[in-house]
């Protein structure tokens, strides 16, 4: 599932310090590129095809490399491969096109997101990791709510002198209260 693929890449930035978009990005890319083949355009006979294999790996982190250099490469390359081992529970053409593979019938999409969804191990797995990435990115989330937390309600926070990186209503918005 996609959470699972986010929360392994998330945990990935966070533990081995791999560039956030690129990793984040090939998490989702082989599927994106895949199901859209399979499901929307009924390219392959399963989700799993071409990007789904090492040689697109390659490719993929050589074009990364190429347009933004060595560290986003390297992270595509690790959130990328990540992807095809988390999806070891099925068939992950890993040669293609080198080796045939025989994958099992499709079902439809529906069907297979039932399947998914309805597979209690894999759910539970899924929420641990997403849980673990959420608290591993407890104070980036935290920052992130109070940058926009004043866009969002309109007011405004500035820096408390007692703890540091805590905020407090400015002087005007705390002399402003409703009674």
């Amino acid at each position: 599932m996609l959470f699972g693929h986010l929360a392994v890449s998330a945990l990935e930035h966070r533990y081995v310090r791999a560039a956030f978009v690129p990793v984040m990005a090939a998490a989702v890319f082989p599927d994106i590129l895949d199901k859209t083949a399979h499901y929307a355009l009924g390219l392959t006979d399963s989700g799993r095809m071409w990007a789904h294999t090492l040689l697109a790996a390659l490719i993929t982190s050589g074009v990364v490399l190429v347009l933004w250099g060595k560290r986003a490469a390297t992270s595509w390359a690790l959130g990328y491969l990540s992807h095809l081992v988390c999806d070891i529970n099925n068939v992950v053409p890993w040669l293609y096109p080198l080796v045939t593979y025989e994958f099992p019938m499709s079902e439809g999409f529906r069907a297979t997101l039932w399947a998914s969804l309805t597979d209690t191990p894999r759910m539970l797995l899924e929420t641990s990791l997403s849980v673990w990435a959420l608290v591993a990115h407890r104070a980036d989330l935290r920052s992130l709510t109070l940058k926009f937390a004043p866009a969002i309600s309109g007011r405004r926070l500035r820096p408390c002198r007692d703890r540091p990186g805590t905020h407090t209503p400015s002087r005007r918005q705390q002399t402003h209260t409703l009674d």
